[in-house]
């Protein structure tokens, strides 16, 4: 559809080559002689090559589209208005600009018009149409001979640019490979520059070198002795003429030309050994005024591993045998006290303030147990963290320094992580340049423990004896004030009593750090359980009351029991009581529910007056909810409170405002 009803087109490159035709395209092409090429304008009929190449240069150059005004075009069939349309193609992104034309053909052209373009002129026009007709085609004809030279022109230009170009990059070329050379050259320069640097290091380091070995060997205070392979003398240092008798004009003389003030007369012999076997000869010989001194022979290596004589050093070493034999003395000494303490079963160890625990005997490790092995070079301080009551292991070191004894009591802790109340005796006794100390212990822990524990039950069992007095009081009052008689003051007193004892028995046998709830309320039950009949259901998890909270839950259970016995579920003989509890950790306070129920018993219903029995029931208990409910088949009770609550049995009031 684009072939028939499009114009026909010529799509062109920025060259002005044809790159695509159209099919019937080929009415408008008549190339001209010469050659074969693709430049459009030399491919379509002469009429329109002027003003095609006037609007490929505005499409290609500027980027306008261009309608041509109507050029008259001869074809065989007769002459045609033509109109070229120029416009720029859509350009790709990187690629080269393209512009497409198109020719519109219009109308014929009849009559004279035809005539005209032609070139045909009719008899009658004047010699002056002639002559313009004339002019106009040499000036035709001069432009296109023109055209044809600025085309020839270009084309060189083009060349000549294109062969300049070659040319600059050539000359880039070059540019880059002497910048190349350069930065070679530079490099070679620099490693120079380098090289002479490290040399002029190297032979500063030499000069140092050689200055530190003149004045080590004029400032030492080592005797040291150089001998060449024959044993002659190469250099000495100043104090070696202290041992020989040979002076700085000796030098090149052989050293058993020399007497010495040393009993070794293998010196040469040894020399001899060295350069035979090279191997380091160190031995100790004593001099003729009863010092002391290490003599090394070792072989002298050059700087190419090659052997160039002896090198005899004589060390004073008069200081360290006196000190050694000094601390044999004091060794032999100490391993006599060790044994000793060996054979103690106290615990004594020896420890250096400054080197750790140096002995530890059997005693030690029963008591804290670290074996020997475990605890020897380690600090005491760190190893059984010691602690000191009211001081601290400074001061103690202190106090220990200054008066060279201490005793009092320390904390230790054991391997175990127990920590041991001890009474300590410690001894400073300083053995050369060995800071000892010398520490024997004795275990008090559980003698301070019982002195704590009897203070600590004589305590409680005053407050505890003050505490129940004051509860039998309160129970007496509120006895007296809630009964019509003597005989049931008697027998309420009695039964309250025995609630009391019970919970007192067992918390006793606890040591008074509490209750266990099932054997509670067992202990309260017992009075009502009848034969092998079972009348009571308890059911709960394992919970242990505090003793602030164990009587006056004894005494609710108590008081639950015997109302249930005289007017609920006991009080029948079908009648059952089922305890049930259990236990809630709620805000990280562990709160205990209690819920007493009666079946099958009497109906009962509550009572108008409350009297102390249902005061305890309902608030014995500080913070508890106690709720009661009376129904057909007997009482429900549930009961909830914190098992950290303590309580206090004074402070129970009844309905009047009574204490």
């Amino acid at each position: 559809m684009l072939e028939q009803v499009a114009p026909p087109s010529i799509l062109v490159d920025e060259q002005h080559r044809a790159v695509h035709l159209s099919e019937s395209v080929g009415r408008y092409l008549l190339p001209s002689g010469g050659p074969a090429t693709l430049d459009a304008t030399d491919m379509v009929r002469p009429e329109l090559r002027f003003d095609l190449r006037t609007a490929l240069h505005r499409a290609l150059e500027r980027g306008e589209s261009t309608l041509t005004l109507p050029i008259f075009v001869q074809f065989e069939s007769g002459s045609h208005r033509v109109y070229l349309q120029v416009k720029p193609a859509a350009k790709e992104e990187g690629a080269a600009p393209k512009a497409l034309i198109f020719f519109i053909e219009g109308e014929a052209v009849a009559g004279a018009e035809e005539t005209r373009v032609a070139g045909e002129f009719p008899e009658s026009t004047d010699l002056t149409v002639g002559q313009l007709k004339t002019e106009l085609q040499l000036s035709q004809n001069r432009l296109r001979t023109t055209r044809e030279e600025s085309e020839a022109a270009n084309e060189e230009l083009r060349a000549a640019n294109e062969e300049l170009q070659s040319v600059n990059e050539e000359y880039r070329s070059t540019s880059e490979e002497l910048e190349t050379s350069k930065e070679e050259l530079q490099s070679i320069n620099e490693e120079l520059q380098t090289v002479n640097h490290e040399l002029k290091l190297k032979l500063e380091s030499v000069s140092r070198a050689h200055s530190d070995l003149l004045n080590l060997v004029a400032a030492t205070d080592v005797g040291t002795l150089f001998l060449d392979p024959s044993l002659r003398i190469k250099r000495f240092t100043p104090p070696l003429t202290e041992l020989f008798n040979i002076t700085p004009s000796d030098v090149g003389r052989p050293i058993t030309d020399f007497t010495h003030q040393l009993n070794y007369d293998s010196l040469a012999e040894n020399a001899r050994a060295v350069l035979k076997d090279l191997a380091q000869i160190e031995q100790e010989v004593q001099s003729q005024d009863g010092g002391w001194y290490l003599v090394r022979i070792r072989p002298y290596r050059t700087v190419d591993d090659k052997i160039d004589g002896v090198v005899a050093t004589f060390v004073d070493i008069s200081e360290r045998r006196r000190a050694e034999m000094a601390l044999l003395q004091s060794e032999e000494q100490l391993k006599q006290e060790i044994r000793l303490v060996e054979l103690s079963r106290a615990p004594i160890f020896v420890w250096d303030l400054d080197d750790g625990i140096v002995q530890w005997n059997r005693g030690s490790e029963e008591l804290y147990g670290y074996s020997a092995a475990e605890v020897l070079g380690k600090s005491k301080e760190v190893l059984l963290r010691t602690e000191v009551p009211g001081s601290s292991f400074a001061d103690l070191t202190a106090t220990l320094l200054e008066q060279g004894s201490w005793s009092g009591e320390l904390l230790h802790t054991t391997k175990s992580g127990r920590v041991l109340s001890v009474e300590s005796r410690i001894e400073y006794f300083p053995v050369s340049k060995r800071r000892l100390v010398l520490e024997s212990t004795h275990d008090i822990t559980e003698k301070k423990r019982w002195e704590e524990r009897r203070k600590l039950l004589l305590g409680e069992l005053a407050h505890r004896l003050r505490n129940t007095l004051t509860v039998v009081q309160a129970m007496a009052r509120q006895t007296v004030r809630n009964t019509d008689s003597p005989a049931d003051f008697v027998k309420a007193f009695e039964g309250r009593l025995a609630a009391l004892a019970a919970a007192h028995t067992l918390l006793f046998a606890a040591q008074w750090q509490g209750a266990d709830l099932e054997d509670l309320v067992r202990a309260q039950l017992r009075p009502h359980v009848e034969g092998d009949r079972p009348r009571f259901s308890i059911a709960g998890p394992r919970v242990t009351l505090p003793p602030g909270l164990a009587t006056p839950f004894g005494l609710v259970i108590h008081e639950l029991a015997t109302n249930a016995a005289k007017y609920g579920a006991l009080s029948v003989e079908n009648g059952t009581v089922s305890l049930t509890w259990e236990l809630v950790v709620r805000n990280e306070t562990d709160r205990l529910s209690v819920v007493w129920k009666e079946e099958n018993g009497p109906p009962v219903r509550a009572p108008e007056r409350r009297g102390f029995g249902g005061i305890l029931i309902e608030r014995g208990i500080p913070g508890a909810e106690a709720v009661r409910e009376f129904g057909a088949g007997g009482v429900v009770c549930m009961i909830g409170f914190d098992l950290e609550v303590e309580t206090d049995l004074e402070k129970l009031t009844d309905e009047d405002g009574n204490e």
